[in-house]
């Protein structure tokens, strides 16, 4: 009896924390959708917020690795600023090394917000609403998470959706972990055919990104984060 109520009281507390979860992100929906991006930008975390521009960017490439256009025509994601970051890694605990890619692209347009990848060598994989290891996938979110191949690609991963999120966790025959995370405003029954989407655009970029982040450390911003004005200092008189 003892043990039934203990699962009992699990599964309760785990429909309470996806309930919490599910509020949350439909609050940041709602100000992201009422604010301007640069507030957006700091409602999620994202450093140097910018002033978006007026249309979607023409780059031909976002993050280095997504074609504009495939955003756009499959999955409907206006990009209107993006930051990406390359670099070796290391855990000087287990003297473990690796390589990182950090990639943020928003949009202002619903229903979509942002997507966030992150690419090292830690299994402990940032939902946005704590840690996961990546093997207690399946058990941190049962209702939603299934495994998921992609053609061309070695490895094992697991796509779910928790709250206003579409995730999709890659681990490579290597020591390297990936996170994609989609943030999706719409309504609930477009969900399964959004996140199909989300897999479409991305499959070419799991298979991109550790060939990119292995290359010389880079930083991006597009839109370049305006400067700020500098004093100019008034010359002496001769």
């Amino acid at each position: 009896m003892a043990t039934s109520q203990s699962r009992g009281a699990g599964q309760a507390g785990n429909t309470a924390r996806r309930q919490s979860r599910w509020w949350h992100g439909r609050v940041i929906a709602a100000l992201c959708l009422v604010v301007s991006l640069g507030a957006c930008d700091v409602i999620s975390g994202t450093d140097e917020p910018t002033p978006p521009p007026d249309t979607p960017l023409a780059d031909e490439t976002i993050c280095g690795v997504f074609p504009n256009q495939d955003l756009q025509n499959t999955l409907g994601f206006d990009t209107y600023w993006y930051d990406y970051i390359t670099s070796p890694t290391s855990n000087v605990e287990t003297g473990e090394t690796g390589y990182s890619y950090r990639c943020d692209a928003l949009s202002n347009s619903n229903p979509f917000g942002q997507i966030k990848i992150s690419y090292g060598i830690d299994t402990r994989l940032d939902t946005g609403y704590g840690l996961v290891e990546f093997d207690d996938i399946p058990t941190e979110y049962p209702d939603t998470a299934r495994e998921v191949t992609f053609e061309g690609l070695e490895g094992e991963g697991w796509a779910w959706t928790d709250s206003v999120e579409i995730y999709v966790a890659w681990k490579y025959n290597d020591t390297q972990v990936l996170l994609a995370r989609l943030t999706y405003w719409g309504p609930p029954e477009n969900l399964d055919k959004q996140a199909s989407n989300f897999h479409t655009v991305l499959q070419p970029a799991l298979a991109q990104i550790p060939e990119l982040a292995s290359t010389t450390s880079t930083r991006v911003v597009v839109p370049s984060p305006t400067p700020e004005t500098e004093d100019t200092a008034t010359a002496p008189d001769d």
